[in-house]
């Protein structure tokens, strides 16, 4: 390691990572504190795209984030197709989160359509990744600062469906989540949050007093369909 006009010469590790990045990764605050005083560049990303931020987010060393916070390049972090956000959310790193929120950056950002599909899900958004988790605290945390409940390609009211957790629920139902959700790819005409509550009969009847569209079962054309043929909906059947 040399010191020269203020800049680290380092040699890179394996990952194209620089020092900085390491120390982020390994969470060593004073390395981290020593190289940033020495113009250590924060907007330098490893082979995978990640800056010192995002690792640092990812791992949940709050005071290397606060470090990071001044010298990451958002527009750098934008390229990057992932936001601190998710990492934070992803771990469950709620301290982490409201220090990201607090200084400025987007609940509603979503990963870019490569990262998306590393994921079965397709996922795009901060807030999945909190409902998924079960994240209540995250969740609300979330809401609170505007996050919009309603961009996933699964709307995260159906993962909290899922999980049979009320709470979650009544937050993101009081947040504008979208009652009578539907997935796109699902074969019939009627709500998908009646399919995913079908396990938890008092979820069902939660969503059915709040005027769920009910209704539109008994117009599903592939349950007429299929009652024709003998055979009973697979969906319902699930």
């Amino acid at each position: 390691m040399v010191i020269k006009h203020r800049t680290f010469s380092v040699h890179a590790a394996s990952d194209s990572a620089s020092a900085l990045y390491e120390a982020c990764k390994n969470g060593h605050e004073k390395v981290v504190e020593f190289l940033l005083s020495q113009g250590a560049d924060a907007n330098k990303t490893n082979k995978d795209g990640l800056l010192p931020l995002h690792i640092a987010s990812k791992k949940g060393n709050y005071e290397i984030v606060k470090m990071l916070l001044p010298v990451t390049s958002r527009t750098r972090v934008k390229r990057s197709g992932i936001s601190p956000l998710h990492l934070a959310a992803e771990r469950n790193n709620n301290d982490i989160l409201e220090e990201l929120i607090e200084a400025g950056y987007d609940v509603n950002t979503t990963l870019s359509f490569e990262r998306a599909r590393l994921y079965e899900d397709r996922r795009s958004t901060v807030l999945y990744f909190a409902v998924i988790n079960n994240n209540i605290y995250a969740t609300e945390l979330l809401l609170q600062a505007g996050a919009n409940p309603n961009i996933d390609l699964i709307n995260p009211l159906l993962i909290s469906i899922r999980h049979g957790c009320l709470k979650t629920m009544k937050l993101l139902l009081d947040h504008g989540a979208n009652i009578d959700a539907y997935i796109s790819s699902h074969p019939t005409t009627f709500p998908a949050t009646i399919m995913f509550s079908m396990k938890y009969l008092s979820l069902l009847k939660f969503l059915m007093d709040l005027g769920c569209d009910a209704d539109s079962c008994f117009k599903c054309q592939l349950i007429f369909a299929n009652a024709l043929k003998g055979f009973r909906c697979p969906v319902a059947v699930n």
